[in-house]
């Protein structure tokens, strides 16, 4: 089940900095919309020990393109689909074994980074990298939660993508697979300023309003994993989307199963080892229920 995929995550965190990418990265979004949302998770970097690899496999499976940004500091790979950037990919620290690992970085957008960071340290959690200001991208953190759950803290520097239909292909939405959603919460609400409340069995929903923004879910108990951040990618054909993760050497780590709003969702182990979902049909829909 999760937990035995999700194995291949435990990384050493420390090496996470900002070392391992570019000295400049694109700003977030080619156009400024000048609005913050705090909260909203607002860009994902995929750290791996193969970037190339990783990126090849993202780009086959989601008919991506890649572009790849470098200079002495190090590579940098932004993917995108035909309606703009939606991901990156960074070298990530090699494991004692050898073996390839990658693991995701979900970034919440913060009005002041210095005091999320503070926020943070203050209520059980660490920092692994910043606060540090990218050019052209913003101010960066990345950090711990109480778990271990990584995480990342970003104001950007031109805004905020606003709230829009996600596309085929577009990142849907992130859940955090921990030990105990509900200790966890108040950390996430202090942090990022989200508010939570209770989601299906012993999870919880991470809301701005009225508006759903990430999920909670309790890992197995006799998991001993650290908590791990899960992207879900929007497909319109799961089946034909399972078949194809397959072919280019992905693991199936849950079987498709279909929610009671008729969401069909699966999750899966890259080439590399990062762990993500797939979802055919409205998962805001799911996570308001």
């Amino acid at each position: 089940m999760v937990h035995r995929i999700l194995l291949t995550l435990l990384i050493v965190t420390t090496a996470i900095t900002a070392g391992a990418t570019p000295s400049r990265v694109p700003p977030l979004l080619p156009e400024p919309t000048n609005v913050q949302i705090p909260g909203k998770i607002v860009w994902a970097d995929i750290f791996t020990t193969d970037p190339n690899a990783t990126a090849r496999f993202y780009s086959a499976l989601f008919d991506w393109t890649t572009r790849t940004i470098a200079d002495e500091s190090g590579k940098y790979i932004v993917l995108s689909s035909t309606g703009g950037p939606v991901v990156g990919v960074a070298r990530g620290p090699d494991r004692k074994d050898q073996r390839p690992a990658a693991r995701w970085i979900a970034y919440f957008s913060t009005r002041d980074t210095a005091a999320a960071a503070n926020a943070v340290e203050s209520n059980g959690g660490r920092l692994v990298a910043g606060p540090l200001a990218v050019p052209d991208r913003g101010m960066h953190v990345i950090a711990a939660d109480p778990e271990g759950g990584l995480f990342g803290l970003m104001t950007s520097s031109v805004g905020d993508p606003v709230d829009a239909e996600v596309n085929e292909g577009g990142l849907l939405w992130f859940n955090l697979f921990a030990q105990e959603p509900m200790v966890l919460g108040p950390f996430y609400e202090k942090v990022t300023k989200l508010q939570s409340s209770p989601w299906r069995t012993g999870g919880l929903l991470l809301a701005t309003g009225d508006v759903s923004r990430a999920s909670i879910s309790q890992l197995e108990e006799d998991t001993t994993v650290t908590a791990t951040w899960v992207p879900f990618f929007r497909v319109a054909s799961l089946e034909k989307k399972m078949r194809l993760a397959r072919r280019l050497g992905a693991r199936v780590v849950v079987e498709p199963r279909t929610l009671e709003t008729g969401m069909q969702v699966a999750v899966f182990g890259d080439t590399t080892g990062g762990v993500f979902a797939m979802a055919e049909g409205e998962i805001q829909q799911e996570a308001s229920q």
